[in-house]
């Protein structure tokens, strides 16, 4: 479904905090992507513990990992028992999925597959009749939650890869704010968690053109997730037409409407991750629609003609 690595520049200046807080970062490379944490100094020992909260959420819900959760549950018949985590993103997974009428559906974990969109490099165009008979296993509504177990469809799969990047961000956070931290930035390939301030100042997040690879826009945000959706570089090219990662449920396709990236800023780092994908599918319209439904939703949505809509980025948006 989604995406690595691209999209989404953060701007950041130490030397602007006028509290003179200085800050560390520390790199690591997990869930296909790279993680950057950034904290004041006196907190950057709990950057380790945040890797190892996305080591251990890569593990439990990485669909082609022998013996994850993911994989238990699309390898099995009837109900597997998972990992507390695994749970809470799968039900996350189904809120969203309920929210958005199925644009967001993690049971195109097959269409996904026959793609090789869930192996980085691999990808290939498949054969149509592979398309219509997986199309036909899209359905949210089968996937199944017992007491901590979870039953798939027969014959389907399951993917959180539009989910998981964002939920582990959100349980990294929470981490941190458990540990007394009240200022800093996870950045897992571009998805953020803003925490609090950069002292005094909002902290800048440089939105990134999907056709310069430069600057869009930038926004001024502060205690918010930043998560972004985008086409341009996990696709296959067929007959001159290039097919990207993000599916859409109603067609069993890559999604083909004009959308060439979504940025969307919400509170919880997993929905927001989610939104992103969700309204990738949806498009404008439909965009306009879910905001109405979920408070504090704000999105960015560029077009294949550079048309930009940001309805929600107004109050956000530098000049």
């Amino acid at each position: 479904m989604k995406r690595q690595n691209f999209l989404i520049f953060l701007i950041f200046l130490l030397s602007a905090c006028k509290e003179k807080v200085q800050y560390s970062s520390k790199t690591y490379l997990v869930m296909g992507t790279v993680l950057n944490v950034t904290l004041p100094e006196k907190d950057i020992l709990f950057a380790d513990s945040v890797y190892a909260i996305f080591k251990l959420i890569d593990s439990l819900m990485n669909p082609v990992r022998e013996y994850s959760d993911i994989y238990r549950i699309n390898s099995t018949k009837g109900y597997v028992k998972v990992h507390p985590l695994t749970y809470e993103c799968i039900r996350k997974a189904i809120q969203v999925a309920e929210i958005t009428n199925g644009a967001f559906d993690i049971t195109v974990g097959s269409l996904v597959h026959i793609w090789h969109f869930d192996e980085y490099g691999k990808y290939i165009f498949p054969d149509m009749d592979s398309i219509k008979k997986y199309r036909k296993l899209v359905d949210w509504r089968k996937v199944d939650l017992g007491d901590l177990s979870v039953k798939v469809g027969d014959g389907q799969r399951i993917t959180l890869a539009g989910i998981a990047k964002g939920f582990a961000i959100q349980k990294a956070v929470e981490y941190l704010k458990s540990k007394g931290v009240t200022s800093g930035i996870v950045d897992a390939g571009g998805d953020l968690y803003l925490l609090g301030r950069k002292g005094r100042e909002k902290w800048r997040v440089g939105i990134k053109d999907p056709f310069t690879k430069g600057i869009n826009r930038v926004i001024e945000v502060e205690e918010i997730s930043c998560c972004t959706s985008g086409d341009y570089e996990r696709y296959v090219e067929q007959n001159g037409k290039r097919y990207g990662h993000i599916f859409s449920p109603y067609d069993g396709f890559p999604v083909s409407n004009g959308v060439r990236s979504v940025t969307v800023i919400y509170s919880d780092a997993a929905l927001c991750d989610a939104f992103a994908t969700a309204i990738f599918v949806l498009g404008p319209v439909g965009a306009t629609m879910l905001s109405k439904k979920i408070p504090g939703l704000d999105y960015m949505i560029i077009m294949d003609d550079s048309t930009t809509y940001s309805p929600g980025f107004k109050e956000y948006l530098l000049d």
